[in-house]
């Protein structure tokens, strides 16, 4: 498939500061390259300084969300008065745009479509010392709008809903596209099949609980809660523990019934859309994900900053729980589990119908690609 004859070269750049950014960036590199003019560079933003560093700032990251997350809170809120705090961002962004420079030129992208505010600030400057006609996009993968996302030199935000707001006076258009996600959350799917495959009846109600990898969600405190309520009939567990394999151990000591235990799966998306019933942090990408497929979504204690703006936004308008307990996660689940089968599947389809967005990353790369064409034709 291809909207236009003209060769162009795409280049995705991300931050492994959660795995969400770089799960946007490869859900639109699977976009990019349904057409057969483009071609595509995917990248980090941590590439352009010595991996030893990149490792103090990603433990330091970890770390204060799990132990001090009150730290992080007033860090975030003081970012986001885009007062102080730019000139240090500003300040930072400039010198890694220079240890960038020789790595976008040799890339030499037509267009750039950044995932987190850090590759925003580097290639802002970068265009402004170095290339100004490129065209870069913003990918916001967040249902909010923070300000460390202000940048002149970009010409497009990617926003999740119509509803997010960017500052008008910045004058750069915000394209509703939804977050994106991989092309699996819109392949055909049995979900019958699927779940059999997996071990599920279809009566059962299959909950996955997942987002516990980095330490940030209780996951043996969840587990034994839930199969406690004994009373919850036909309730199986599926916890999805990501690359940790000390919680994947200790989950499998403890030896609950009815939990299975896994690691990171390749098929992740298949068992999402076999679930009932998703609980997890309220990160953006997960959260578009768990929309995409209409299941009853729990949002376990929210992080402060994006997490809390997230499940706040997803409460209010696509009919997540949010629960700051055990005992208030099984509530909903026996609630939940309560339902018909019948009931279970109209409630899937319906969300799913009015809160999905499975084809945004298409929808990314159409808007990319009509507006490089565009812009050749002048």
């Amino acid at each position: 498939m291809s909207l236009t004859a003209q060769k162009y070269t795409v280049l995705l750049l991300s931050a492994p500061l959660g795995s969400g950014h770089k799960m946007a960036a490869e859900a639109l590199e699977e976009a990019f390259k349904k057409h057969d003019n483009v071609q595509v560079v995917n990248g980090s933003a941590f590439d352009f300084f010595p991996k030893w560093l990149g490792s103090i700032i990603l433990g330091g990251y970890i770390g204060i969300l799990k132990h001090i997350p009150g730290l992080y809170d007033i860090a975030y809120r003081w970012s986001n008065t885009g007062n102080d705090s730019l000139w240090l961002r500003d300040f930072l962004n400039l010198l890694l745009s220079y240890l960038a420079q020789g790595f976008i030129k040799k890339v030499g992208p037509d267009a750039v479509i950044v995932t987190h505010p850090t590759p925003a600030g580097v290639m802002t400057q970068y265009k402004r010392r170095c290339a100004q006609n490129l065209w870069i996009g913003a990918v916001i993968t967040d249902f909010n709008f923070h300000h460390w996302w202000i940048y002149k030199g970009l010409n497009a935000y990617f926003t999740a809903d119509a509803s997010i707001e960017v500052p008008p006076e910045l004058g750069i258009p915000a394209v509703p596209t939804g977050i994106p996600i991989r092309e699996a959350f819109n392949a055909p799917f049995e979900r019958d099949k699927w779940r059999t495959r997996l071990g599920y009846g279809k009566n059962d109600t299959l909950c996955l609980v997942m987002g516990g990898g980095d330490g940030l969600l209780p996951m043996p405190e969840l587990l034994r809660a839930l199969t406690a309520h004994r009373e919850i009939e036909g309730l199986k567990i599926a916890a999805v523990t990501g690359h940790n394999r000390e919680l994947a151990q200790r989950l499998k000591k403890m030896s609950l019934p009815n939990v299975m235990v896994l690691d990171f799966i390749a098929e992740l998306p298949q068992l999402l859309r076999s679930a009932d019933i998703v609980i997890s942090k309220a990160g953006g990408l997960t959260s578009a994900e768990t929309l995409a497929i209409g299941t009853e979504f729990i949002l376990y204690d929210p992080l402060p900053g994006q997490e809390v703006r997230n499940a706040a936004y997803l409460c209010e308008n696509c009919e997540a729980h949010i629960a700051a307990t055990p005992e208030e996660v099984c509530g909903f689940v026996k609630k939940y589990a309560g339902l018909d089968i019948n009931a279970k599947n109209d409630l899937r389809h319906r969300r799913r119908e009015a809160y999905g967005k499975p084809y945004a990353a298409d929808a990314v790369a159409e808007f990319v690609l009509k507006t490089l064409n565009g812009l050749d034709s002048k």
